[in-house]
């Protein structure tokens, strides 16, 4: 059964198009899974609150979505590999 699920994810800050870069891999991980992208909010750069990987700012991405929850432990372990994305969470949406 699919739900609605949210994710954020901070990427280094790099160069705009390794941005879009990344974001595209999110996208095509979830639709590949058959799930649903709903919209796609980039924040752009922020200060990060403590320092991550000697990094003191971030590219932060939201990601809203529709996915079968089998899926969700296959898309943090995504995330865990993937060498750009230093933080992230994903967070079920309540109905």
């Amino acid at each position: 059964m699919k739900r609605k699920y949210e994710s954020m994810f901070i990427l280094p800050p790099i160069e705009d198009e390794k941005v879009k870069e990344n974001i595209e891999k999110v996208k095509n991980f979830i639709t590949k899974k058959e799930g649903e992208i709903l919209e796609v909010k980039e924040w752009g750069k922020r200060k990060l609150a403590y320092e991550i990987d000697h990094y003191n700012e971030g590219y932060y991405v939201i990601i809203l979505f529709n996915l079968d929850a089998n899926h969700i432990s296959s898309l943090e372990n995504f995330y865990k590999l993937n060498e750009n994305i230093i933080r992230f969470i994903v967070i079920k949406q309540d109905k």
